[in-house]
């Protein structure tokens, strides 16, 4: 089995992965009329119009957090005069006084029904209380809602029962009631269920999760203010690294000396400057995308295309794959290989090839260290034995790094 893991590494050795640059357009169309989602591994994954859709449930297995489509001037407001109780009465005298709800700019689990919750109260899920007993949320707050035909509705998410959101809206003096339903079982493995109030029907609109790492579309930026903004957004699980400043961006390959960051506007808008009659790329920022797969790929802005044709344009490499192969273009790599995995109550062996001093460390899911070493530069393959005896069954993430790239592999305790 040993000489089995050598004979893999060896050969990966010999084969090696050599990164290609490629150079890749994503259009949202003129006046950014759609979303894109992309995969970078697998370029776009779905195209949607941008406005065909109000609001967006979340459909993930314990999520409750509901996003308006703020991109196309859609506004709510939290009704301040009454609870549920005064749904039959509510009315908009002084709504230019009253403080307008966004989304997160940062997070998918923070949507502008959800992230006013009052955090000293654990049971507050902002637009409903949470019953630890039953799991069942219960609305308790009403909503007026402004849709981008200028229409203003006013809005009750009644329930979320099990995988089911019960609500209704209708016209402030109670004309064109709709009660509607939206099940997350329709959406198993995507990130939101949408609707549509003004064509009264549930929307199925966004690719698999499991599928896109990037977003392409405007967005509603807090900057402080609400202001809509054309760039990128990240995925849930997705992680970047941004470096600006560079001298030269175009070698640049060290993503272990940054740190990989969860906000999913990390990319975002400000990659460009409008001069008046187009717009300038950042000459010195590179981005380092590492996706829910763990594969790391290098990412450069190079043009963009403003309103008049929605491209973005720029170039990708993928500089490490989680199969434990550093890839690099003439620069540092790592290959690494585990014997025995899994492993049952006996020593596990690391068999590496590194250029320069390395680290060693052990993870468990929860992202504790449990096993460390730094080993001074060795030329050609190399073994070092970690002890597993005291390790609880599980999985565990074994990472082999130098200060310009890293490998990881997943080692499974039995």
């Amino acid at each position: 089995m040993k000489k089995a893991a050598l004979a893999v590494l060896s050969i990966a050795l010999a084969t090696g992965t050599h990164a290609q640059v490629i150079t890749d357009t994503v259009s949202t169309g003129a006046t950014y009329a759609n979303q894109v989602w992309y995969s970078l591994e697998n370029d776009d994954q779905g195209t949607a119009a941008k406005n065909n859709w109000d609001l967006a449930f979340d459909a993930s297995g314990f999520g409750s957090t509901i996003l308006i489509n703020s991109i196309t001037g859609t506004t709510l407001w939290k009704y301040p005069n009454a609870d549920t109780s005064g749904w039959a009465t509510v009315d908009t005298t002084g709504i230019s006084t009253w403080s307008a709800r966004w989304n997160s700019d940062t997070s998918w689990s923070e949507g502008a029904m959800g992230r006013y919750a009052d955090p000293s109260n654990p049971s507050d899920l902002d637009w409903g209380l949470y019953n630890m007993t039953t799991h069942i949320v219960t609305g308790d707050s009403l909503y007026i809602i402004k849709l981008a035909n200028g229409d203003f509705k006013k809005l009750w998410v009644q329930s979320l029962t099990g995988s089911v959101y019960t609500f209704k809206y209708a016209n402030i003096d109670g004309s064109g009631l709709q009660n509607a339903t939206l099940n997350k079982t329709t959406y198993s493995g995507k990130n939101f269920g949408y609707y549509s109030l003004q064509s009264n029907a549930a929307v199925d609109r966004e690719p698999a999760s499991a599928n896109w790492d990037l977003l392409f579309s405007q967005y509603t930026a807090l900057i402080p203010g609400p202001y809509t903004v054309t760039g990128l957004l990240a995925n849930k699980g997705v992680e970047i690294a941004k470096f600006t400043a560079l001298a030269d961006k175009t070698t640049f390959t060290a993503y272990g000396t940054g740190t990989f960051v969860t906000p999913i506007n990390t990319i975002g808008y400000d990659w460009k400057t409008f001069t008046g009659t187009g717009y300038s790329i950042k000459d010195s920022t590179v981005y380092f995308v590492k996706t829910v797969s763990g594969d790391i790929w290098k990412m450069i802005y190079t043009g963009f295309g403003g309103s008049a044709t929605g491209n973005h344009i720029f170039t990708k490499e993928k500089l490490y794959t989680e199969t434990g192969i550093a890839i690099g273009n003439g620069q540092k790599t790592i290959s690494i290989a585990l014997y025995p995995n899994p492993a049952n109550g006996q020593d596990v062996y690391v068999l590496y090839s590194a250029d320069g001093a390395v680290s060693v460390t052990v993870s468990d899911i929860s992202g504790r260290t449990v096993f460390a070493s730094n080993i001074a530069a060795q030329q050609g393959l190399q073994q070092l034995r970690i002890p597993t005896q005291s390790l609880l069954s599980g999985i565990y993430i074994v990472s082999v790094a130098t200060g310009e790239a890293r490998a990881q592999q997943r080692l499974v305790i039995r």
